[in-house]
């Protein structure tokens, strides 16, 4: 596990590409703030970002051949699926207390165009759309591999985008938004 995060945090590639990342994160909130860009960026930003470092241990695995030397480890095949998935898990909820709870919580008390109740529920619902896409997003990269995994996130990716915009003018965000947490 700590090899992935080193890999992930420490290459300088990897670690250019994460600031990149959040810093273009915070500056779309900030040039446009409203709700569809904390749905946007919330909700479908932070399940997609959360797989990167595994894509990351995956790439430079391959490149190395790791992924064979490590099958004559006394670790079995599950361990390292299992803490290659806990890896993921860790980083989507770190970036949910570092991005997304930040973002909340400056539209609801900074800008003041969301409402407690509405944040809470873009935060559920990113929660759970990262619970439901780590596990589509890791699979796919451990069982295709790095570039057919990408791919795969990729087209993943989009769907989920267009799915957004359908919903973002067929339904629109107050819609969305005006169901209640509390009924």
């Amino acid at each position: 596990m700590l090899k992935d995060f080193y890999q992930a945090f420490c290459i300088r590639k990897n670690l250019i590409n994460f600031v990149f990342g959040f810093l273009t994160y915070f500056v779309l909130f900030f040039a446009m703030p409203s709700k569809y860009t904390v749905m946007l960026l919330v909700c479908l930003t932070i399940p997609m970002i959360s797989v990167s470092p595994l894509q990351y241990s995956i790439e430079r695995d391959e490149l190395s051949k790791f992924d064979q030397i490590i099958l004559t480890y006394p670790i079995s095949k599950k361990k390292i699926v299992v803490t290659k998935l806990l890896e993921t898990y860790i980083f989507s909820f770190v970036c949910l207390f570092t991005l997304s709870i930040p973002i909340v919580l400056s539209a609801v008390y900074g800008y003041k165009f969301l409402d407690f109740n509405d944040g809470v529920l873009i935060l559920v619902e990113s929660a759970i759309f990262t619970l439901i896409m780590l596990p589509i997003n890791s699979a796919g990269f451990m069982m295709l591999g790095n570039k057919k995994g990408t791919i795969m996130y990729v087209v993943i990716v989009c769907f989920f985008i267009i799915g957004f915009l359908i919903l973002n003018f067929a339904i629109g965000v107050e819609q969305l938004l005006s169901i209640s947490l509390y009924q």
